[in-house]
Formats: structure tokens, sequence, C-alpha cells
């Protein structure tokens, strides 16, 4: 990435804690703000919107409340932050960056071949000889990730398939990808110029954040493609598609397999698959060389 003309004086490493520390501060504003905005839509207390999580009678009010975090929780945080480091902070993060049709075919073609590398990712994680304490650990947060999920979605039509792609799939990709890319490794790498290093790192915490056992590996598998493109391209509209695709495609097979007669929750937790999708881990490498050569040639082409 070019050295970014509009910088102030902080650092770009106290960025990226500072990005975590709002993070933080911006989970617990969206909790008091959806605290309210629950007690508001159903005149219940905070006691009852714990047991609320789940229970698809409560569907449009999760899916506000999930919308209200990823918006204050990872988006507000990484444009508050940026503002703090540049002049132009939506130009720092990645939002003011052109897209050609050839960036767009690279991100959608490696995105799909590394569905096939996360999805044998995940098949493997179920067959790993695990502690049976640590299995016990992994089926629990699966148990709570799958209950969480199926209150946010609903398969009963196409405008509620679309609602769930939305909620599930569009903003997700935004604020997540603002939050971990264009923020958190943007930052780490601009602090140290290593690509390797602010592609793992914020991999792991990506990963680790969405607190899944069995769905580790292919999550930061997931991430360390996702920071690639961003990194190799410097545009977040890039790695948002790629994130959304993945979402998206996650939250139609979903809905095909509960229109053909499965629970939602039991949908959420198919452990189906196998290690076929691994072979695609040389087409995503191959991939990603020739299109790292395509924008070092149009760096060149342009003087830059």
């Amino acid at each position: 990435m070019t050295t970014d003309l509009y910088k102030k004086d902080i650092s770009y490493t106290a960025g990226f804690f500072m990005l975590i520390a709002f993070g933080v501060g911006g989970m617990f504003l969206a909790g008091a703000i959806g605290g309210v905005a629950w007690n508001l839509m159903t005149g219940k207390g905070l006691e009852e919107l714990a047991q609320a999580v789940g229970n698809p009678a409560y569907l449009k009010e999760m899916q506000l409340l999930q919308t209200i975090q990823a918006l204050l929780g990872f988006l507000l945080p990484t444009i508050v932050t940026a503002s703090f480091l540049s002049h132009k902070p939506l130009k720092l993060v990645g939002f003011s960056q052109k897209t050609t049709n050839w960036q767009l075919f690279y991100a959608i073609v490696i995105i799909l071949c590394g569905l096939g590398v996360s999805a044998g990712l995940g098949y493997l994680s179920y067959q790993l000889p695990l502690p049976a304490s640590l299995r016990l650990r992994f089926d629990q947060w699966e148990n709570v990730y799958a209950s969480q999920a199926a209150g946010l979605v609903s398969f009963k039509s196409i405008p509620d398939l679309l609602m769930s792609i939305v909620v599930l799939a569009l903003i997700p990709a935004v604020c997540e990808e603002a939050f971990f890319r264009g923020g958190l490794q943007n930052f780490m790498y601009r602090g140290n110029r290593n690509l390797w290093l602010s592609v793992i790192v914020v991999s792991l915490i990506f990963s680790v954040i969405h607190m899944s056992g069995y769905g580790f590996l292919s999550r930061l598998a997931l991430g360390i493609i996702l920071g690639l493109i961003y990194q190799l391209s410097g545009n977040i509209w890039l790695s948002i598609l790629a994130h959304f695709i993945n979402n998206a495609l996650a939250v139609i097979v979903m809905y095909t397999q509960v229109q053909s007669g499965k629970p939602i929750a039991e949908a959420m937790a198919d452990k189906s698959g196998s290690y076929l999708g691994l072979v695609a881990v040389p087409l995503v490498v191959l991939l990603f060389v020739r299109m790292n050569k395509k924008i070092q040639q149009t760096k060149a082409a342009d003087g830059i």
C-alpha cells in the first residue's frame, strides 16, 4: 500500500490498540442501546432478553439487536479510530478505492475456491482425536452458536430468506471487514510492514472472536484469504464482497436444507462434508500469485 499522505500524528500501532479498545466500548454501547430498544419493542426487561435469544418468536427484535451490535461494535469504532489517524478516514480504511472488473473476477474466484478449503478444514476439525473434555466444550459452543443463529433467521418465504441474507451476510460482511481488515490488519501492517504477520495475527483474532472450536480452522483460513485479498489490493470492497459471498451461500444452503425438512438448528449444526475441499489449496495459492502479479503490473503501468 502507498503511504497515506493524510496521516495524523498518532501512530498506526497505537491505532491498532485504540481500535480494540473502541471495539470493546462499542460492544458495551450496543448492549445498552440494544437493551433500550428491546424494552421499547417488547416492554420486557434484560432478564427476558437473555431468555429470548434463539426464540423465533422474537425474530425481528433479534435481527435489530444483531444489526446494532455490528454497527456499533465493528463499523463505528473503525471509522472513529481511522479519524484519529488520518484526515481521510474512509480512504485509510479502503472505502475510496476504485474497483476494476479483473479485481472482482479474482476476488470472486478466490473466495469460491476458498469455500472448498474452508469446508475441508471444517470437516477435518470434526475428525480430530480431541480429548473428551475439549470436545464437550466445543459441542457446547456449537450448540450456543446454532441456537443464537437460529433465532436470527426465518426460511418460511423468499422475503424471509432475503432478510436473513441481509442480517447474516451483508451487514456482517461490511462491518467485520471494516473492523478486521480495514482496521486491525491495515493498522498493524502499516505499523510493522510485515504482511504475513499482520494477516495471520488478525485472522487468529477473527477466528477466536467467533467462539467456535470446530469452526476455528475454517474461519482462520477464511480470515487469511480475506486478509490477503484486502492487503494485496488495498480495496475493502473486495474483501467485503468475498465475505458476503461466503456468508450468503451458507445462508442459502441452510435455506435449501430447511425447505427439504430439516429443522433450522440441525441445519446450522450440519457436520457433513469431506476432505476434498482441501485440494483447492494450491489453486487458491496460484490465484493469489496471479492476482498479485496483475496488481504489480497495473501499478507499474500507472507509475506507482
